[in-house]
């Protein structure tokens, strides 16, 4: 009697979870949506870390998958915390969940924008492009139908003394 309790004690727990992992990967939802998404900047001193107030970050957009889909060139103006915002509203998303919500990945098209920050007493930085891994990756869900992208940039001082013209 006590060795069929350890039969069954043992099929179930093999048994069970090896079912739930089967149905959690065999009942996979794959869709396709928009959410708001919040791109941030954070510009900061690269040697100190600080913020830099009233730094713009210049941004030429190619559209993307959003409600902004045309081409243009706009400035944003980064507040007393060194921080500069767009909200790119209904930005095309994509994911996957499987039936226990195991897997529950959660993507979206990022704006084909390049950008850069510039501030006085500080070299411009360099133009980079927003639709990269590294930015794709680092975009998390902020709600329903919401979704935040923080960017880092740090900007040097400028190497120049005051007055003095730029090398040729």
């Amino acid at each position: 009697m006590a060795r069929r309790y350890w039969v069954w004690l043992l099929a179930a727990v093999v048994v069970l979870p090896l079912l739930a992992w089967c149905f959690d990967r065999v009942q996979e939802v794959r869709w396709v949506g928009s959410t708001d998404l919040q791109v941030a900047f954070a510009v900061t001193d690269a040697t100190s870390g600080n913020p830099i107030p009233g730094a713009r970050v210049e941004i030429q957009s190619d559209g993307g998958f959003y409600e902004e889909r045309e081409k243009q060139e706009f400035a944003l103006t980064a507040d007393g915390d060194g921080m500069a915002r767009k909200v790119c509203r209904n930005s095309m998303c994509f994911g996957t969940r499987s039936g226990l919500g195991v897997k529950d990945t959660f993507v979206v098209h990022l704006p084909w924008w390049r950008f850069r920050a510039v501030a006085p007493d500080y070299e411009p930085g360099a133009w980079v492009e927003l639709e990269a891994p590294e930015y794709i990756r680092q975009v998390r869900r902020a709600g329903p139908r919401k979704a935040a992208l923080l960017v880092a940039v740090a900007l040097h001082k400028n190497s120049l003394e005051p007055g003095a013209a730029p090398a040729e």
